[in-house]
């Protein structure tokens, strides 16, 4: 029987790494999984919200289909049917610059667009970042820099030893921003994005095409690109492996992602519903 009409929630959006993934071991749990078709059953309509383009969800959507997706960190929204409901690429000023900015100071540098993730420059240290990631088989190499000139570039990584040439680059570029991953790479790690995208702005296209609004809205999450989504949904969940400083915008922190954390979270949320 869907009884979503009747519960006071309609909504959820999961984070993908350290929330339902396990990054490093390409392992999502039975009891996530068990709760997240719960939800489905119960009527609630469930969703991605990740940092990681279409092309790098193969592994996850092997086991678990979503409702809407919201990727790219909020910049590439898309239908169950994987059709685009909306999008903000990065200008092409600014993905100009990135790619001139990583040919002079010899940084790494990854494109993630639509359809595609392409490494520019420095391969092997991408190559050793994307296979973290367990993302391998979707990654392509582009040794001509050329193929942001024909597609929209939605987010870029960029890998460097020296974190102050990424500094003074957004220094220069205030309508970008950054966030460092949390990553085992040889260097620091930054996504770069859109200084006004977040998975919130994602979020909140899905919610004017639904009807709905923030207070229908549960999400979880255990990063600083979650921290707006946690504090606009009406229920925001943490997990335990999550910092004190993005626990601190969430409603409550559940265990963590490797201790049944999604599960643990669902039965107390459906307890209250």
């Amino acid at each position: 029987m869907n009884r979503g009409k009747f519960m006071k929630h309609k909504i959820v959006f999961f984070d993908m790494d350290g929330t339902l993934y396990q990054t490093e071991n390409d392992v999502i749990q039975e009891s996530a999984l068990d709760a997240i078709q719960t939800l489905k059953d119960k009527g609630y309509i469930v969703c991605a919200a990740t940092g990681r383009p279409l092309n790098q969800m193969k592994l996850i959507l092997q086991r678990v289909q979503f409702d809407y997706y919201v990727l790219i960190n909020g910049s590439y929204i898309l239908d169950k049917d994987f059709q685009e409901i909306g999008s903000y690429p990065i200008l092409q000023g600014n993905v100009n610059d990135l790619v001139n900015f990583s040919k002079k100071h010899e940084t790494g540098l990854m494109f993630h667009f639509g359809d595609a993730t392409y490494i520019y420059n420095n391969f092997y240290p991408m190559y050793d970042f994307c296979k973290y990631c367990n993302v391998l088989d979707s990654l392509f190499y582009d040794p001509s820099q050329s193929y942001h000139l024909r597609h929209k570039a939605f987010n870029a990584v960029v890998l460097t030893k020296d974190k102050k040439l990424v500094d003074q680059f957004m220094e220069t570029h205030p309508n970008l921003r950054n966030d460092l991953i949390n990553v085992k790479t040889d260097g620091f790690c930054f996504d770069i994005f859109n200084a006004d995208n977040d998975k919130s702005k994602g979020i909140e296209m899905i919610l004017e095409k639904t009807g709905f609004t923030w207070k229908d809205a549960i999400c979880f999450g255990d990063s600083t690109n979650d921290i707006h989504m946690l504090k606009k949904a009406d229920i925001g969940v943490a997990m335990g492996n999550a910092s004190d400083f993005v626990k601190s915008y969430a409603n409550f922190a559940t265990t963590s992602t490797y201790d049944n954390g999604i599960y643990n979270a669902v039965t107390k949320i459906l307890k209250d519903e």
